[in-house]
């Protein structure tokens, strides 16, 4: 009778060659005999997973790392299944685990960068793949991943250099050889509206209103705002109009100056005597008054590469009902690269500095967003039934896809501008509650009823004041 070490040995024979029926028969005798054997459990639920039950592999393998955590392949393989899992911090801890045993072990780091890369630790990816290719040039996921950050930042050129690398190395990686398409056609795209540029190097975004709604609750929200709207005219030949829901004065010509301010159209609404804003019903009252066939909402904190409005208008005019002017990524600037911002009014130090700041969100529904005016009208606007902070961006994705509308995305991330944050700004708002249970009625219904919704003007609401 064969030991359980010269079983364990024709078990791995049978499942290197293939035969992975023999090696599952194989390891579960052994388990029978053995059922805390470390190695028996580990391949057996690495073969449960292969077969589809990843699961009962996982927890298999999990025991298996309990027992004995010194196996680099268990420990990667367990991180693996995680990852596919998206419990992604439990996998990025196994990656780390097999690389403290296993050092040298290309594919953890590959595998680890991807996970840090997915919960935008994007400046640690980064490291792990410079480590990574400093030891094995030759290892082509590893240039196909650095290409997949490049293109995340909106820097299709790196993005094309590195896809070049890996298929220099293997012709054969159709992986690489997709994605350097799709990057090529996306710098393509960025030249030929650089190249389009007017004269003086701005943009012609004429058929654009961006509609800025703005609270002075801070002087940092004035000082963005002053510095956001100078960047736009100084990138962008367009109309900005913004506008403001408070009783009493006006809060604009203060925060920009009179010259900045009479280049700015305003819509000034006096009903709400709060601090918490009615952004919704003060978004509507401003799509209404624009007379440009695509409005834009531009949040007062937020940048992005000038590019990027083009590309988002292209997609509206494209049939798209609203596009994104960013990928997702929304990076948060603090400190010191804030005022550099105001200095330079320019997103590339922004995107040359990114990688140290946070990454708030990897698939943010805020900040801003480009619209079919007529197909936003049409689909009830943004919901009024929102006041305040929270939910309101999520929301109206959800309604205008369920409506069978074009939402897209356009190529590059968004910069957020630190500013003091009032309870309006923040979760800690009365109405935080009321707007989640909002959004959630709107995601338990289907088209017809959202249509129903609309037209009986059960998404609009007086402008928020505290008489109610």
């Amino acid at each position: 009778m064969a030991t359980i070490e010269e079983a364990l040995g024709i078990a791995l024979d049978h499942l290197k060659a293939g035969r992975q029926a023999e090696a599952v028969d194989l390891y579960g005798r052994i388990l029978e005999a053995a059922p805390d054997n470390p190695d028996a459990l580990h391949r057996l639920g690495l073969l449960a997973a292969l077969g589809g039950d990843r699961e009962r592999g996982m927890a298999m393998i999990a025991r298996s790392v309990e027992l004995d955590g010194g196996d680099a392949d268990a420990q990667f393989n367990l991180g693996a299944l995680l990852h596919v899992a998206l419990r992604t911090e439990e996998a990025i801890a196994a990656y780390r685990r097999a690389l403290a045993l296993r050092p040298d072990f290309p594919d953890a780091e590959y595998h680890l960068s991807e996970a840090l890369q997915a919960i935008g630790r994007i400046g640690e990816a980064l490291e792990v793949l410079d480590a990574l290719l400093a030891r094995h040039p030759h290892f082509v996921p590893g240039w196909r991943q650095k290409g997949d950050i490049e293109a995340d930042l909106g820097r299709p050129g790196a993005a094309v250099s590195f896809y070049e690398m890996a298929l220099a190395i293997d012709p054969r990686d159709e992986g690489s050889r997709e994605r350097l398409a799709a990057q090529a056609a996306a710098y393509r795209a960025r030249r030929a509206i650089l190249d389009g540029a007017g004269p003086d190097g701005r943009l012609d975004l004429r058929d654009v209103t961006v509609l800025v709604p703005f609270r002075a609750d801070s002087e940092d929200r004035k000082r963005n705002l002053r510095w956001i709207v100078s960047f736009l005219f100084k990138h962008a030949d367009t109309t900005v109009l913004i506008g403001e829901d408070k009783a009493g004065p006006s809060d604009v010509a203060d925060a920009l100056g009179p010259e900045l301010a009479a280049r700015c159209r305003h819509l000034h609404l006096t009903g709400n005597d709060t601090p918490l804003t009615h952004k919704a019903h003060l978004l509507n009252r401003m799509v209404e008054a624009a007379d440009t066939p695509i409005v834009a909402l531009h949040d007062t904190d937020i940048v992005v590469d000038p590019v990027q409005y083009a590309l988002a208008r292209d997609a509206v005019r494209g049939g798209a009902a609203m596009a994104f002017p960013y990928n997702g990524l929304f990076f948060w600037i603090l400190g010191r690269e804030v005022h550099r911002f105001g200095h330079t009014l320019s997103a590339a130090p922004l995107n040359a500095v990114c990688l140290r700041f946070p990454l708030m969100h990897r698939d943010s529904p805020g900040g801003g967003a480009f619209f079919n005016r007529a197909a936003l009208l049409e689909a009830g606007g943004y919901n009024e039934r929102f006041v305040s902070w929270g939910y309101e961006d999520d929301e109206i994705v959800e309604r205008l896809r369920k409506l069978g509308l074009r939402v897209e995305r356009v190529p590059g991330p968004l910069y957020h501008l630190e500013h003091a944050r009032p309870e309006n700004s923040t979760d800690r708002n009365p109405f935080i509650d009321a707007n989640k249970a909002e959004l959630e009625r709107i995601q338990a219904m289907d088209a017809d009823a959202l249509r129903a919704d609309v037209a009986a003007g059960r998404l609009r609401r007086p402008l928020f004041s505290s008489a109610g």
